[in-house]
């Protein structure tokens, strides 16, 4: 795991790298403020997963959305053809229902496309986390799992 200050240093990494992620780990109260960054400065697109995602599988019975959460995902992102794609509002992907690693799955996306994900967690002591412990879409990450960038968004230039 690197941990980057701005997004023009960690994409002049990323060829290099195995997964082509960058997690922007922010607050959820700042959140929209850093993708307006962003966007306003990258002019990338950025994909509002929540939105996107809940329109493809709202037909799907909640008990077999699991099996389709993986295909539309990577559908989602196939429909955008720039270098670059930022993902905002990823947090449907840690729904229990969906039985997904949302981790593995972004990974698994950046093998072969730039993605920026804004990730509203933290990182401390070699840890990554979203949500707290009591909440059923607690997630925990240690350093074997974290083989792409980061960039803490109060450290963006």
């Amino acid at each position: 795991m690197l941990l980057c200050e701005n997004i023009r240093d960690a994409l002049a990494i990323l060829p290099n790298e195995y997964y082509k992620l960058i997690l922007v780990l922010t607050q959820l109260d700042d959140k929209a403020e850093v993708v307006e960054k962003i966007s306003n400065k990258y002019a990338y697109d950025v994909l509002n997963v929540n939105l996107r995602l809940s329109e493809k599988l709202i037909s799907v019975p909640i008990s077999e959305r699991c099996i389709y959460v993986d295909e539309y995902f990577k559908k989602l992102l196939n429909n955008y053809k720039t270098d670059v794609i930022v993902l905002n509002n990823i947090e449907m992907l840690f729904e229990p229902h969906l039985k997904v690693d949302p981790l593995r799955l972004l990974k698994s996306a950046s093998r072969y496309r730039k993605i920026i994900a804004i990730w509203t967690g933290d990182y401390t002591d070699g840890v990554l986390t979203y949500a707290e412990p009591s909440h059923p879409e607690y997630r925990r990450y240690k350093n074997d799992d974290l083989d792409f960038i980061m960039i803490r968004s109060n450290c963006m230039k």
